[in-house]
């Protein structure tokens, strides 16, 4: 069994992702400055407090990398990922129709979009994250980070942290043991969370059959090719929806 690793936050860090939560102000505007006020720690942004998930936040960086590239695993990834059940390491080809369902007992390492943040019912509780699954098949640009914009669906992950260090609409990959389902949604324990922020990941277009719950679908507004290599902050808008509408904000349904 892996150790519980820390997160480690900047206390500029935290004020810039309370205010942006609470005025609003642009995720762009908010990503530059957590990532001229945080700790770097190697090449990702990494988070700590004792006890607490491991959680690694990719940085911001321009890039002029083309082609397709295998996935690239961090240096503490790599742990995880050896953990990882085998057939679930990646679920994207077309000809495999993966389902998110019956895996209670796997280890996983599923990618998808935070889309709810429920803080915990008492002190050093876990969080419930929301998850809306994508598919992938292991590779990804050169450049930036692609996933499927399809999926299998949803998803619930508890992890000790800070429900103010998590950004909605970020793209996650969650790693850790399905312990069962409720209501049909897959819950799991999450050991460690890679995180990429908007301007580090994009959309394409591959995969079973799309399994993603509806309810998303009313904030997807992007027409035409959905892939962009150098996507903005309207691209995620229209991909996504607007993240003040998501995280803690989500309301019920």
């Amino acid at each position: 069994m892996l150790d519980a690793a820390q997160i480690v936050f900047t206390g500029v860090s935290r004020d810039i992702y309370n205010s942006f939560r609470i005025r609003g102000g642009t995720l762009e505007k908010a990503r530059m400055r957590l990532c001229a006020g945080a700790l770097i720690v190697g090449s990702a942004l990494t988070v700590t407090a004792a006890g607490q998930t491991r959680v690694d936040v990719e940085p911001i960086r321009p890039s002029d990398a083309s082609g397709t590239c295998d996935y690239k695993p961090n240096g503490v990834e790599k742990n995880y990922l050896n953990n990882v059940s085998k057939g679930e390491t990646v679920n994207g080809p077309a000809a495999d129709p993966y389902s998110i369902h019956g895996k209670a007992g796997k280890y996983i390492a599923w990618f998808g979009i935070v889309r709810g943040i429920t803080p915990p019912a008492q002190t050093g509780g876990d969080v419930q994250l929301l998850v809306e699954h994508k598919f992938f098949d292991g590779s990804s640009d050169c450049k930036i980070m692609v996933v499927s914009q399809t999926g299998g669906g949803d998803f619930e992950a508890g992890l000790r942290i800070d429900p103010a260090m998590i950004s909605p609409l970020a793209l996650v990959r969650i790693y850790g043991v399905v312990v069962g389902e409720k209501n049909h949604v897959p819950q799991v324990l999450a050991q460690y969370m890679r995180v990429w922020p908007w301007h580090t990941f994009t959309f394409t277009q591959y995969g079973p059959a799309d399994q993603s719950n509806p309810r998303w679908a009313k904030f997807t507004n992007i027409g035409g090719q959905i892939y962009n290599s150098s996507p903005t902050e309207d691209y995620y808008r229209h991909a996504l929806g607007d993240p003040l509408e998501f995280g803690l904000n989500l309301k019920a349904e």
